[in-house]
């Protein structure tokens, strides 16, 4: 057993002591003689088979140390590097990946879906991060209520605002636009496609308690699609909201944002007229005190904007306000019977009945303090008769009176237009600079069949000549679509919006394309925050920090920097962690060589000690 134990222990000898001993019992085993094996005794610091412990202070110990802070730097830096290689890469790869935004813009008319694919853009250093495109295609035919139109959108009728109440009413004006939307987007994506659905200017005139009640029904429908969607979502957006998203959008368009020439040169102003209001932005020098003041930072440039909306002077109200002066001209409301109204900007043979709210008083923007609490396309307001009796000079003085916000503000002296920008309050800052008029001010233009280049005097002369058609002449002249007959009047009107209400000179003046829409403008900065998520800090709300260039020279610091350390540890590691014994045996020592063999490890010596104490245990 104390061999057994001896055996056990052997590999711990470190004495040249030991040799000797292990010679002589590899000599008595060969002349098969056993004799007692001595246990070995530790007799102090000599005899001690571990190794000497050296003092702390002692080179050994120094190198130590200095290998376990190299080999801890090496994974810190190994570490850094596989972080900041799976960042870099993931920016590489989600290139060419792409990712889309389904928006709902529901206006005063009727809502319109718009279609959005963005990706990021590493074209250019100088270029803006982001790359966004509108999908699909206005049908060229109506199918149900779906109707087609020149904008890159589809779009159902009437409004939201005409369906307060009405369930059956908003699954049908919401759930086509998803169908349209789900066919633009691959099935794959759907899922992870956000859906928003905001509100404007006919749903803001409704009494709270209808607006919630709609947002409430819209929310019901769309958390039942296939897009992502949250309650936050669905919304009412404020009149300068929709007009900062359309300057964004415009000057996205105009690739005025976010290059390296922006900085120098003046964006352009935005005039986007809808049905119900019309928003006004633009660029000013300094910062704008008050209520219609914006700040914006893209990229390195600070933009301060102006940006408010005027309620009451969208296309579709300003005509109600128009039949609203006439009906006041004849001397009051009517009671129970309608009040026949006849209308200069209406064409000889035209007769219909009319619902006239801005006939209702008024509440100190100009706005109805009515509004209507309607199902499907009727509207609450004083019943009326509309009379087609056309007269172009009274047609253009009406229109004039529609822009004088003085006509209809409770609040409001009166304004002469050729002294001041009589559609706005003495709080709202006169426009300046270069401008695009957009929506409205564009379908306008392409009812008459008007190239963006031609002037105001174009629109007023092709409007007279429409005027002076006779109605069924004029209605067939034009391709089927809503409020033919109102264009008679758009005409004169959004010349004197333009000259008279906001003092813009012609000159200044460039009519937009109709795809440029404020919901370009959610698209871009949900893009944009959707980007700053991402593991991309180099961009903050479109801006960036960090050039992509220094980021690759890092990245090759770093490798060489790993490659460093790693050489530097790999010739450490057997002495790290190995045990520092003494050799057994001494390559020339004379025990070794009467033993003929250099270590008392091979096999065949244990398989003879074996044997022995098997022999001796028989005894």
């Amino acid at each position: 057993m104390r061999l057994s134990s001896s055996l056990q222990d052997l590999p711990t000898f470190s004495r040249i002591e030991t040799l000797e001993r292990g010679s002589s019992i590899g000599g008595d085993l060969s002349s098969g003689r056993a004799k007692p094996v001595r246990t070995l005794q530790r007799e102090g610091p000599v005899a001690s088979f571990s190794k000497e412990r050296t003092p702390p202070s002692s080179p050994t110990n120094r190198k130590k140390w200095m290998r376990t802070v190299a080999w801890a730097v090496g994974l810190i830096l190994l570490v850094c590097f596989i972080y900041a290689s799976l960042r870099y890469f993931h920016v590489f790869l989600s290139e060419g990946s792409s990712e889309y935004y389904v928006i709902l813009d529901c206006g005063s008319t009727g809502t319109r879906v718009y279609v959005y694919e963005w990706s990021i853009n590493h074209n250019d250093g100088n270029s803006f991060p982001i790359a966004l495109k509108p999908l699909g295609n206005a049908p060229k035919k109506k199918s149900g209520k779906l109707i087609g139109r020149a904008y890159q959108r589809m779009e159902t009728e009437p409004g939201l605002s005409k369906l307060v109440h009405n369930e059956t009413g908003m699954k049908k004006a919401i759930e086509p636009l998803l169908q349209m939307a789900e066919r633009q987007i691959p099935r794959r994506a759907h899922k992870h496609t956000p859906v928003f659905l905001y509100a404007t200017a006919g749903v803001r005139k409704l009494p709270t308690a209808d607006s919630e009640w709609l947002m409430d029904k819209a929310w019901d429908v769309l958390k039942n699609s296939s897009f992502s969607c949250s309650r936050d979502r669905v919304k009412i957006i404020s009149g300068m909201e929709e007009a900062y998203y359309g300057w964004v959008a415009l000057n996205h368009h105009l690739n005025m944002l976010g290059t390296a020439s922006s900085a120098s040169e003046m964006t352009y102003g935005s005039l986007d007229l809808g049905g119900s209001s019309l928003q006004v932005t633009f660029e000013t020098d300094k910062a704008v005190q008050g209520d219609t003041g914006v700040g914006l930072t893209i990229g390195s440039v600070n933009h301060q904007l102006s940006a408010y909306s005027l309620s009451g002077y969208g296309l579709n109200d300003a005509f109600d306000k128009s039949v609203a002066h006439l009906v006041k001209m004849l001397g009051g409301t009517a009671g129970n019977g309608k009040v026949q109204v006849k209308h200069p900007c209406l064409q000889t043979g035209y007769r219909e009945d009319y619902v006239c709210p801005y006939c209702q008083p008024l509440k100190q923007d100009g706005s109805p303090s009515v509004s209507a609490k309607t199902t499907g396309k009727e509207k609450q307001g004083t019943a009326v008769e509309l009379i087609g009796a056309p007269q172009w000079k009274e047609c253009s003085d009406l229109a004039k009176v529609t822009v004088n916000l003085s006509e209809w503000s409770n609040s409001s002296s009166g304004f002469d237009c050729n002294l001041q920008p009589c559609a706005l309050a003495n709080t709202f800052p006169q426009p300046h600079g270069q401008f695009y008029a957009m929506s409205g001010f564009y379908v306008v233009f392409k009812f008459f069949n008007l190239t963006p280049d031609a002037t105001l005097v174009d629109v007023l002369k092709r409007g007279q000549e429409f005027c002076e058609k006779p109605w069924d002449v004029a209605r067939s002249s034009v391709p089927p679509q809503p409020f033919i007959e109102q264009y008679c009047f758009r005409a004169p009107y959004i010349t004197s919006l333009l000259r008279e209400g906001l003092q813009i000179k012609d000159n200044q003046v460039i009519i937009g394309s109709g795809s440029i829409t404020w919901t370009l403008g959610v698209a871009l900065l949900e893009a944009g925050q959707a980007l700053s998520r991402m593991d991309i800090q180099g961009y903050i709300l479109l801006h960036r920090e960090i050039n992509p260039n220094i980021l690759i020279v890092l990245f090759l610091i770093s490798i060489v920097l790993v490659i460093c350390a790693i050489l530097c540890v790999s010739n450490s590691i057997p002495r790290s962690f190995r045990k520092s014994y003494l050799p057994l045996f001494r390559p020339n020592s004379g025990g070794s060589s009467a033993l003929g063999m250099g270590s008392p490890f091979r096999f065949h010596l244990w398989r003879h000690i074996n044997s022995v104490m098997g022999e001796q245990r028989h005894h």
